[in-house]
């Protein structure tokens, strides 16, 4: 995949004509720098314009992320702020792209390797010694990259409380049965379950699944009659493609859809 240069720290690799993979590539434990917020905020922007249906988030260091780098934040009190919203700007990119996004967490996904984590659409999370939470009140700091903003969003306000302001940092049964992960799964079988995931996620209208999520993010902080108004306004857009007049036809003769991402 021809993407964005200077890429150091990150990968962007076609795994298919839909399927792309973005590879966190700082080891060991792929610690938040602004180096890293430029080449991701460079990815993203490179993604936008495209007609990948699905993007894959992984790591190839030990962590997923562990979070911000504190040497960034120890030397940086007085940017403090402007730091802080050049990071809530990436991911808020991340989260708005218009395909969807999977996490496969292997690893730890800690402080802003979870706010990262929080603003992909799906989120894999391997058994076993992996802990994903937002310690940074154990250090006297608040998760603010959206990280309370969207932990709340994702498991209400009482547990978002307990994770956040107890820095609880939690295994992937726990963060699935609280919704903060869609999934988890043994460790051995993380890429398995990932990979069929991905299969059955391309197998979607393209079109429909980026309505799909426009109305989710839109919808959430909108009066609920806007909300519907902004079903009707996806729906009335999706009418006269091929895939929802297909996806209609094939049910009713009884066949399966052949649906071309138009």
């Amino acid at each position: 995949m021809s993407g964005p240069g200077g890429l150091e720290l990150i990968r962007l690799e076609q795994r298919s004509e839909r399927l792309a993979e973005v590879v966190l590539d700082r080891p060991p434990a792929n610690a938040l720098s602004h180096q890293f917020m430029d080449e991701l905020g460079a990815v993203t922007a490179w993604l936008e314009p495209g007609e990948i249906q699905l993007v894959v988030l992984r790591s190839n260091a030990r962590m997923f992320m562990a979070g911000a780098d504190l040497n960034m934040v120890n030397e940086g009190w007085d940017d403090q702020d402007a730091t802080t919203e050049k990071c809530q700007q990436m991911m808020n990119g991340w989260e708005r792209l218009p395909m969807l996004t999977l996490a496969a967490i292997g690893g730890h996904a800690l402080g802003a390797g979870c706010e990262l984590a929080m603003s992909c659409d799906f989120r894999v999370m391997a058994r076993g010694r992996a802990r994903i939470g937002l310690p940074e009140s154990l250090r006297g700091l608040i998760s603010a990259a959206g990280g309370t903003q969207r932990m709340s969003r994702l498991v209400g306000p009482a547990r978002a409380l307990d994770l956040c302001v107890r820095g609880r940092m939690i295994g992937a049964d726990e963060a699935e049965r609280y919704g903060l992960v869609t999934e988890a799964v043994d460790s051995e079988r993380l890429a398995e379950r990932v990979a069929e995931l991905c299969e059955e996620l391309l197998a979607l209208p393209r079109l429909t699944t980026q309505a799909i999520k426009r109305c989710v993010l839109e919808g959430r902080d909108l009066p609920l009659a806007e909300g519907f108004a902004l079903e009707r306004r996806e729906l009335a857009g999706l009418r006269d493609t091929h895939d929802t007049r297909e996806g209609v036809q094939s049910f009713i003769e009884k066949r399966a859809p052949n649906f071309i991402g138009r």
